[in-house]
């Protein structure tokens, strides 16, 4: 064993953890006997085993140009992220002593926190609401407009409220479209939300346990009340039959969500894109026709009399 000494530079070169093990069941070793210093590395090792559970890697992925690979965008300077889709990788198993890990890497990676842009939004959203019901704003097809020389009241310190009592409202008295990532008419402190699309990339999550199934069905829904859509890639065979079992999915998760490689979610995410834009207009036009009440008037478009003789004639050589 004390020949192997001077293998410990070349395995803490390539292995740090392993040669910090070796290390420590050697010193243990000479310190408490042989016996009791294998006993002691071998408990120091599975400590380091839960550790490296615990704080697993993790990272935002980008996609290099031209192809169907996705790299850490730390790690790589030609790496692109699709525009307004992030894509988070979670390099270890997901259970209870590590979500609160998971929870605070997708806030690193999208650069907002969910539930305090929902929060925010609601209460806005009752600013808003009261402006309009004072005459001070108007909501029209086109959005919310301010009326001209009137004062904002609007105005919403950064502080975070003491207590969610009053978010707690119900939804229909905040029904009321919005685009938030524009300028709105009233001075409220909204962080911005650039993305669209979120993508976890489970390949190398190999189980979940209850907790966190609850808690990334949680997130979900969280991403969704603010118009993000959460996907999955590169998943386990196993961990489907395991979501069905503690029954993850239902109306709003369901197995859709779910694809083979990353690359196939941002070629969906960007065909679902592409179609939204280029909706054809008469659908609309369709739309504001049923929910019209009033009934249609078509107009008759009369052609010159001039025009109608010319016509007769026509018709009149091709009978003889």
């Amino acid at each position: 064993m004390f020949m192997q000494v001077f293998d410990v530079p070349r395995l803490w070169r390539q292995n740090k953890v392993d040669a910090m093990i070796w290390v420590f069941t050697c010193v243990a070793s000479i310190i408490l006997g042989l016996d009791l210093g294998l006993l002691a590395g071998l408990l120091f090792g599975l400590l380091t085993v839960v550790l490296r559970v615990q704080f697993p890697s993790w990272g935002g992925f980008g996609n290099i140009p031209g192809t169907d690979i996705y790299k850490k965008v730390k790690d790589y300077k030609n790496v692109i992220e699709p525009e307004g889709v992030k894509i988070l990788k979670f390099s270890s198993p997901i259970f209870y002593a590590n979500i609160d890990g998971l929870k605070s890497s997708l806030k690193s990676t999208v650069g907002f926190d969910a539930v305090k842009v929902y929060n925010k939004r609601l209460k806005a959203l009752r600013k808003i609401q009261k402006l309009i019901k004072k005459g001070k704003l108007k909501a029209t097809k086109n959005g919310i407009i301010s009326e001209p020389g009137i004062s904002n009241e609007a105005f919403e310190t950064d502080e975070e409220p003491d207590d969610n009592e009053d978010l707690q409202v119900p939804t229909k008295e905040v029904e009321i479209q919005v685009d938030w990532n524009s300028e709105l008419p009233v001075k409220v402190n909204i962080p911005k939300v650039p993305i669209h699309s979120l993508i976890l990339d489970f390949g190398a999550v190999t189980f979940l346990d209850i907790v966190a199934v609850r808690s990334i069905k949680t997130i979900i829904r969280e991403f969704e009340r603010i118009d993000v859509r959460v996907y999955f890639a590169s998943y386990q065979d196993n961990l489907i039959s395991q979501l069905e079992r503690s029954a993850f999915f239902d109306d709003i998760v369901r197995k859709d969500i779910f694809f083979l490689t990353v690359h196939d979610a941002v070629l969906y995410i960007r065909n679902q894109m592409t179609y939204s834009d280029n909706q054809d207009p008469i659908f609309e036009k369709i739309s504001l026709m049923q929910e019209s009440k009033e009934p249609i008037e078509f107009t008759e478009t009369s052609r010159p009399d001039d025009e109608l003789d010319v016509q007769e004639e026509a018709m009149r050589r091709l009978a003889s």
